[in-house]
């Protein structure tokens, strides 16, 4: 299979991820403060839901990524073991780093390695370690996914054919965010425990089936990149009329929590009918976006693109990098409230996070801390259209 260009937007588009999934952090802490007045925790609210489109958006460049370079074949063993080197064994060593500054309680050395284990295979080392082993999901299944994708591409032989196979995924996925969001809730006691329980209910956040709507909307833009980035284009008004319109009625159901005088982001689940149609607004908005800002070649687009290749390790010890930088604002007194200061937060550990990746990256041994930032031929997408990946 010969080696295909590195599609310069990803970078851009990952890198606006890895930000938005920083600041949603830093508001996660700062929303939590004493005496947060109610204006302040709505602002908190709406531009977390500004931010959400981030998780959808790595699962979106993996899918891309993936039918781009492996859309006919695959060595699986090859595939999975540079997966394992650049996915996996980063994640082991930042989970260790996590579990190693925890306050174990007493007598846990009779379960502790059942711990550990429990840990890795369900990313609870930290509070965002749970989306590296729902990412890997799709590594690890690919084969099935190829499966699926070729024989859904094949069906697809028309314009009208392409409409009505996406329509009936998109109310097949938007049926299962309904059971998440709805019937799950409400029907927790009719479900008797088990593997599958824990797999489908408990821990659903992790689970790559919640998200594949997502996963195969990257295969459909990696088939045809040429046309789907003229369809973003041609129709960027359209899309921003619905991000708006969809914006505006996800801000209305926070606010109707918010009126109950709750103040909770868990509104703001991914795993929701309103999010579902939110997040693919979003997604084709922060793609337009990325494709307008690859044109300029400003200073912005060199640094966004450096952020997006070493996201990955900036997001393993982002966690570490912001628990910290909280401790030492709060011991000064600066900066640790109010929304100014949870921006002062962001910059800060978005900085730090990047930077110690960039620096671990260089070293010899720095993609098994940080993964590998790959080393392609950049395309340019204002100046050159790539070939049909299919």
């Amino acid at each position: 299979m010969s080696r295909k260009e590195r599609i310069a937007e990803l970078d851009l588009i990952r890198g606006f991820a890895f930000l938005a999934v920083v600041y949603q952090h830093v508001i996660g802490i700062f929303i939590r403060e004493q005496g947060l007045s109610e204006q302040t925790a709505i602002v908190y609210g709406m531009l977390f839901h500004l931010l959400k489109f981030a998780v959808p958006a790595f699962i979106f460049i993996t899918g891309l990524v993936l039918f781009y370079n492996y859309c006919e074949k695959v060595n699986y063993i090859g595939f999975m073991r540079k997966r394992v080197t650049e996915i996996l064994v980063p994640y082991g060593i930042w989970s260790a780093v996590y579990m190693s500054l925890q306050t174990w309680p007493q007598g846990w050395e009779s379960s502790f390695f059942r711990t550990v284990i429990k840990n890795l295979v369900t990313g609870t080392s930290s509070y965002h370690l749970w989306f590296v082993v729902m990412i890997f999901q799709f590594y690890l299944l690919y084969p099935l996914w190829q499966k699926l994708f070729r024989f859904l591409h094949r069906l697809v032989v028309n314009r009208t054919r392409f409409v009505v196979v996406g329509a009936l995924l998109a109310f097949v996925y938007g049926g299962l965010m309904w059971f998440s969001a709805r019937y799950i809730p409400a029907h927790m006691a009719d479900f008797g425990g088990g593997p599958l329980e824990l797999y489908m209910i408990k821990y659903r956040d992790r689970n790559a089936f919640y998200y594949f709507f997502y996963f195969l909307l990257g295969g459909v833009a990696a088939v045809a990149l040429p046309a789907f980035r003229a369809w973003i284009g041609k129709r960027w008004m359209w899309i921003a009329a619905a991000f708006c319109l969809l914006y505006g009625w996800i801000g209305y159901e926070l606010l109707q929590v918010f009126a109950s005088g709750s103040i909770s982001l868990n509104v703001a689940t991914s795993l929701k009918p309103s999010m579902f149609l939110y997040t693919v607004a979003s997604l084709l908005g922060v793609y337009g976006l990325a494709l307008l800002i690859g044109k300029k070649q400003l200073a912005v687009t060199h640094w966004l693109s450096l952020v997006g290749k070493y996201s990955y390790g900036a997001y393993l010890m982002h966690a570490l990098v912001l628990t910290y930088l909280m401790k030492a604002v709060r011991g000064i007194g600066l900066f640790h409230t109010g929304v100014i200061g949870s921006l002062v937060v962001f910059v800060l550990c978005a900085a730090v996070s990047f930077f110690l990746s960039y620096g671990l990256g260089r070293l010899p041994f720095g993609a098994l801390l940080v993964g590998a930032a790959e080393k392609k031929r950049v395309s340019e997408p204002a100046k050159k259209q790539l070939p049909h990946a299919g």
